[in-house]
């Protein structure tokens, strides 16, 4: 039946019922009452009225009464002393402690990888990962991984240390992860579930949950991930850990035709989710039609957080590391289409240049010497240094001025890895003439 037709058949008296759960569940949200209770209560007003709920109908009830609820505030008076929580990160721009981060990307990009490579560093005590500080110890971790079977957990987390083999087809957890849900021994975000967590989270105070995927966990609850009230069941969650100091971390596809668009856009399904986030840090292809290139720009937005651009690969199976900024790739990816249309003397030059031993900048006359058989005429100086200007102009080699005692000044030039040359000091100076004199300059 459509949904047009059912809302035909919803009589008078439905609707005047839906009203009444709506404003029972608005009293449970609003009275605190524990939220794996409230299902079970909502369960029961609607049976008092004659109507039997399922787990979807239950959800968009919480959700109708959180809307309203929601949108009524007296907001801040005036002349009252209002707390502001500092954000304390435990890992710098990208994870906050105490909130949900979101983590999106298309499928086999590499999300559940990289976060645990990011635990397994924090476990170890390390104070930084991909160039972010790491501003906290060890804590507990549970991860609901529904998403994924243990043999694939097992790649992840036995290189970051989290995970041990103790026999060919045998492992165990490692501190401190203290519990692995996964495909094969799953978990859906029901009450009873959320209880359980709740529980955890109340034995272990300030632990980290992770939960690998979103769709997975909502699995089975009649819930459409497109629709706001399949939010409910996390902000439910997020309820229920409030005051425990706990830590969300939520993974989620992308949306394939949104994936390389900004955090928020590129989430799948409804936008209700990444509002709940404080932080969403977004994985896509730095070049996705290239099926043979691996990097993954890494993008941030948040509340409270500097955007985050960093370019990252996976070199092994949870092990990254950090290739720089998208800009900064980005440029040499265009740099590098410059090199290919050199022709034979500015790939000669370009070679040489970027062979010198740091960091001794090289000039026209020591270019015309050492590629004798390319600048043999007696212009090859002259010829040497405007093959060099061509390539600086290009932006394909740095450039300097020195000011020598036998020759006034003399362009040096260098490979644009260097970074050096930029501010020379005085005794660095003093060298560099004297290495014109040894070359006979």
């Amino acid at each position: 039946m459509s949904k047009d037709k059912n809302r035909e058949s919803r009589t008078p008296e439905d609707i005047k019922n839906f009203a009444k759960l709506v404003e029972t569940a608005k009293g449970l949200i609003e009275a605190k009452t524990p939220v794996f209770q409230r299902n079970t209560l909502i369960r029961c007003a609607g049976r008092d009225l004659g109507l039997l709920l399922n787990e979807t109908a239950i959800f968009g009830i919480l959700g109708k009464a959180r809307r309203e609820i929601e949108g009524t505030h007296d907001g801040y008076l005036p002349d009252k002393k209002i707390k502001v929580p500092k954000t304390k990160w435990l890992w710098e721009d990208l994870i906050s402690e105490g909130n949900v981060s979101l983590v999106v990307a298309l499928p086999k990009v590499g999300k559940s990888s990289l976060i645990g490579a990011f635990l397994g560093a924090m476990s170890r005590g390390n104070s930084e990962y991909l160039g972010k500080q790491i501003t906290s110890k060890a804590k507990p971790i549970y991860i609901l991984g529904t998403d994924q079977p243990i043999t694939d957990w097992a790649e992840i987390l036995i290189p970051v240390g989290l995970m041990k083999k103790t026999a060919e087809d045998e492992v165990e957890l490692v501190h401190p992860l203290k519990r692995l849900w996964t495909m094969d021994r799953p978990i859906t975000l029901t009450e009873e579930s959320i209880e359980q967590i709740h529980n955890l989270a109340v034995e272990e105070p300030n632990s980290i949950f992770v939960l690998d995927a979103f769709a997975s966990l909502i699995s089975g609850l009649g819930l459409d991930e497109n629709h706001v009230d399949a939010v409910e069941p996390v902000r439910m969650l997020c309820e229920a850990l409030a005051g425990t100091g706990a830590t969300i971390v939520l993974l989620h596809h992308a949306s394939g035709t949104n994936s390389n668009e900004r955090a928020v856009k590129a989430s799948r399904g409804t936008k209700a989710l990444p509002a709940l986030a404080s932080n969403i840090i977004n994985l896509s292809w730095l070049l996705p039609d290239d099926k043979t290139d691996n990097r993954i720009a890494v993008t941030t937005q948040g509340r409270s957080s500097k955007p985050v651009d960093m370019v990252i690969e996976q070199t092994d199976r949870a092990v990254w590391r950090n290739l720089g900024s998208s800009a900064e790739i980005n440029e040499e990816l265009k740099l590098e289409k410059v090199e290919s249309k050199l022709n034979d003397r500015q790939n000669l030059v370009l070679t040489l240049v970027n062979s010198l031993t740091p960091h001794w900048p090289i000039d026209s006359l020591n270019v015309s010497k050492q590629l004798a058989d390319e600048f043999s005429n007696q212009h090859g100086k002259v010829s040497a240094l405007s093959t060099l200007n061509q390539l600086y102009k290009k932006g394909l080699i740095k450039k300097r001025s020195f000011c020598t005692e036998n020759r006034g000044k003399v362009a040096g030039f260098y490979p644009r890895s260097w970074a050096t040359c930029h501010s020379i000091s005085d005794e660095n100076f003093e060298c560099l003439q004297n290495y014109f004199k040894k070359t006979d300059i």
